[in-house]
C-alpha cells in the first residue's frame, strides 16, 4: 500500500502541468476572442465618428455660410477621432494576424485602414493649408466630401471581413478548447496507466538500485583493468600508514613507480597489449613487495606502493630493487618479447613529510629524479634535487606570462669584418628580467622552454622584434646590415615558419638577404623530416644560414654537403688563438666555399690570428658586449683607431 501510495503522489506533478497547460490554453483562447472583437468595437467607433463629421459639413452647399462660419476645429478633432480607429487596428494587427488573414483572404482590413490613414491625414493637411491660406474654399470643400464619402465606404467595406475573421477565429478557438479537452482526458488515462506499470517495477528497480550502488562503491576504489586499489585508495593507505607509524614510533615508505618505455609500446602495438602490459607489471610489483605492503594503481602507467613500517633503510633498497628486477624481466607482447623498465622515487615518513600530500609529492620529485638520471633505477626524495626541480616548475610558471607582461627583451652583439673592422651585422640574444626583478640567463631558461613547449611562442616573439629592428637600422642607410637570428630544433619542426618569417619580411619591406638564421649543430642532427623541408625553405626565401656552435657537436660533414648552409661559426670553447680546431674548422670552410664567423674575440692577438688564417668575420667583447639597439651603433668601425 506505501508503494503504490508513493507513486501516486510521484504522478501528481505530471497531472498538475497537464491542467496548468489546459489553463493556458483557455485563457489564451479567451484573449484571442477578445482581441479580435476589439476590431468590432474600432468600426463602431468609427461608424459614430464619421456620423458626428457628416453632421458637422451637413451638405455641401451650407458648407461655408458667411453668417455662420464653419467650425474648423471641431471638424479637425472629428477627423483625429476618425483617424485613430485604423491607427489602433494596425497597431494591434499582429503578424501572425497577418498571415492568417492573408489565408482566408481578408486582408483587405489592412488596406481600408490605411486608406482611412490617408484620405484623413489629406483632409487633415487641407485643414491646415486653409488655415493658412494656401488652400482654396472650394479645394477644402471637395476634400471634406470625399473624406466623407470614403469613410462611410470603408466603414461599410471593413464589416464584412472583420465578421469573417473573427468567425473563424472564434471556430478554430473552440475546436481548440475540444481538441485540448480531448488530449488531457487522454494524458490523465495514459499517466494513470504509466503509474500503474512504475508501481509494478519499482520494487525490482530498487534491487537492481541497490547491486548496482555496491559495484558502484567497489569500482570507487578499485581498478577496473588491474585490480589494485586506484588513487581514491591512496590517501587512506597513507594515512593509515602514518597512524600506524606514529604509535609505533617507526617509518614507511612511499614509493612512485612510472614504467619508462610505456608510451612507445603503447602506441606502437595499441592500447590493448598496453593494458596486458599494464596487468602483467601490476602482478610483478604486488608479487614483489611484503605482504602488509600496499600497490595502488595511480593512473596511466604509474603505481604506488605503500610500504609497512620498517626499523633499517635498507628494508627499502631492498625492496626497490626487487621492483626493479621484476619490471625489467622480458615479457611476450603480441608474440615479440619486449623489454621494459621503471623509474622509482621513493619518499619516507617522517624525515620526507608528514602528510599523505607531502609524501606523495616528494616521492613524485624524487620519481622524476630518477628519470633525469638515466631511468632504470630508484632515486630517494632529495631536498637539494627537489629545490632544482621546483626551480625548474618555477621558471615554467613564469615564462607563461613573461611575453604578456614584456618581460623579454634583445641585446645585440655586432659582427664584425675582420679584414677592415667595420660593422656587418649583429646577432639578436634574448635576455629576461622577470616581474620580481630576476634577472635568469638564456643558458637556463632557453632549455627549460624547450622541454615545455614554450620556446614556439617565444621564438615566434624574438623573430618579429628582431626582424622590426633590422628594418628600423635599414631605414637609418645600414641597407646592408645583417640580423642574426638564433632558432630552436622545436622552431624548425614547425611546417609553418618559413611562411611565418616570409611574412614578416613582405610587411616590413626587409630583403630575406639581410635575415640570417642560426641554427646550432645538435639541432641539425635529426632525421626529422619537417626540420630539413624547413631549412630548404628558408634557403629558397634568400636567407642565408648559419650552423653555429660547429665543432662542439658530432660535426658530421655529410650534412654539411646536403643540407644549404652558408655560414659556419666557430665556438667560443675553441678560442683564444693559435688553436688546432679554430684553424681546422676555418679550412674546411674554404674548402667547403663557406663564409667562417669566429665568436669569443677577445684579444688583439686572437684577432690576428683568425684575420691572418682568412677567417671573414667575428664577433666577441674585443669589439663590443650584447648591448641594447639605443647603445649599437651600426656605422661604428673598430679598426678605424
Amino acid at each position: 500500500m506505501t508503494l503504490t501510495n508513493s507513486g501516486t503522489r510521484k504522478a501528481l506533478p505530471f497531472l498538475t502541468l497537464i491542467f496548468f497547460l489546459f489553463s493556458l490554453v483557455l485563457v489564451w483562447s479567451f484573449f484571442t476572442l477578445n482581441h479580435s472583437n476589439y476590431f468590432h468595437q474600432l468600426n463602431i467607433r468609427h461608424f459614430k465618428h464619421t456620423a458626428e463629421l457628416t453632421g458637422l459639413i451637413s451638405a455641401p452647399i451650407k458648407l461655408f455660410p458667411t453668417e455662420e462660419p464653419l467650425n474648423l476645429e471641431k471638424i479637425r478633432q472629428t477627423i483625429i477621432d476618425i483617424r485613430r480607429q485604423p491607427i489602433e487596428c494596425l497597431s494591434i494587427t499582429r503578424w501572425s494576424d497577418r498571415v492568417l488573414m492573408k489565408l482566408i483572404g481578408t486582408d483587405s482590413i489592412i488596406a481600408i485602414c490605411e486608406n482611412d490613414l490617408i484620405i484623413a491625414n489629406e483632409t487633415l493637411d487641407a485643414l491646415t493649408g486653409y488655415k493658412n491660406g494656401t488652400v482654396s474654399t472650394q479645394v477644402l470643400q471637395n476634400q471634406l466630401t470625399k473624406a466623407v464619402s470614403e469613410f462611410q465606404s470603408n466603414s461599410v467595406k471593413f464589416e464584412h471581413p472583420v465578421e469573417t475573421t473573427i468567425n473563424l477565429i472564434a471556430n478554430v478557438t473552440i475546436w481548440l478548447i475540444i481538441l485540448s479537452s480531448i488530449i488531457v482526458l487522454l494524458l490523465t488515462i495514459l499517466i494513470s496507466r504509466a503509474v500503474a506499470i512504475v508501481l509494478t517495477n519499482k520494487e525490482k528497480a530498487m534491487k537492481a538500485l541497490a547491486k548496482s550502488e555496491e559495484r558502484n562503491k567497489q569500482l570507487a576504489y578499485n581498478d577496473s583493468l588491474t585490480s589494485l586499489p586506484n588513487r581514491n585508495s591512496l590517501d587512506h593507505k597513507i594515512n593509515t600508514a602514518i597512524a600506524k607509524s606514529s604509535r609505533n614510533n617507526s617509518q614507511f615508505a612511499v614509493m612512485f613507480i612510472d614504467l619508462d618505455q610505456f608510451k612507445d609500446i603503447n602506441d606502437t602495438l595499441g592500447h590493448t597489449v598496453g593494458d596486458k602490459l599494464l596487468i602483467e607489471m601490476a602482478k610483478r610489483i604486488t608479487n614483489t613487495v611484503r605482504a602488509n605492503d600496499s600497490v595502488i594503481r595511480f593512473g596511466g602507467d604509474e603505481f604506488v606502493a605503500v610500504t609497512d613500517c620498517f626499523v633499517d633503510i635498507e628494508i627499502i633498497d631492498s625492496i626497490a630493487h626487487r621492483i626493479i628486477d621484476a619490471i625489467s624481466k622480458p615479457i611476450k607482447l603480441d608474440t615479440v618479447e619486449s623489454y621494459i623498465t621503471a623509474s622509482i622515487g621513493i619518499a619516507c615518513y617522517p624525515q620526507n613529510g608528514r602528510n599523505s600530500t607531502v609524501l606523495l609529492k616528494h616521492a613524485d620529485t624524487a620519481m622524476y629524479q630518477a628519470k633525469n638520471a638515466g631511468k632504470n633505477q630508484y632515486q630517494p626524495y632529495d631536498k637539494r634535487s627537489a629545490t632544482k626541480q621546483n626551480r625548474k616548475l618555477s621558471i615554467v610558471h613564469q615564462l607563461h606570462h613573461a611575453i604578456k607582461n614584456n618581460e623579454f627583451s634583445l641585446a645585440y652583439q655586432p659582427v664584425v669584418k675582420l679584414t677592415d673592422g667595420s660593422t656587418v651585422g649583429s646577432e639578436a640574444l634574448l635576455r629576461w628580467t622577470t616581474a620580481n626583478g630576476e634577472t635568469i640567463g638564456p643558458d637556463e631558461f632557453i632549455p627549460i622552454a624547450e622541454n615545455s613547449g614554450q620556446i614556439i611562442d617565444i621564438g615566434n616573439w624574438v623573430l618579429e622584434q628582431a626582424c622590426l629592428q633590422c628594418k628600423v637600422w635599414h631605414d637609418a642607410g645600414a641597407i646592408n646590415h645583417a640580423m642574426a637570428i638564433n632558432v630552436s630544433s622545436q622552431q624548425l619542426k614547425d611546417p609553418l615558419f618559413s611562411k611565418r618569417l616570409s611574412d614578416i619580411l613582405t610587411r616590413l619591406s626587409l630583403p630575406a638577404s639581410s635575415i640570417h638564421i642560426e641554427i646550432t649543430e645538435n639541432s641539425v642532427i635529426t632525421e626529422d623530416q619537417n626540420s630539413v623541408t624547413t631549412l630548404h625553405e628558408l634557403a629558397e626565401l634568400g636567407t642565408k644560414l648559419l650552423l653555429d656552435d660547429f665543432g662542439t657537436g658530432y660535426s658530421c660533414l655529410s650534412y654539411l654537403k646536403d643540407l644549404p648552409f652558408d655560414v659556419l661559426k666557430i665556438d667560443k670553447s675553441f678560442m683564444p688563438a693559435n688553436n688546432t680546431i679554430a684553424s681546422t674548422i676555418i679550412a674546411m670552410g674554404h674548402e667547403l666555399n663557406m663564409e667562417i664567423i669566429a665568436e669569443g674575440i677577445e684579444t688583439e692577438m686572437c684577432y690576428e690570428f683568425l684575420n691572418n688564417l682568412k677567417c671573414q668575420y667575428g664577433q666577441g667583447y674585443l669589439f663590443q658586449k650584447p648591448v641594447p639597439a639605443s647603445e649599437f651603433d651600426i656605422f661604428k668601425n673598430f679598426r678605424s683607431n
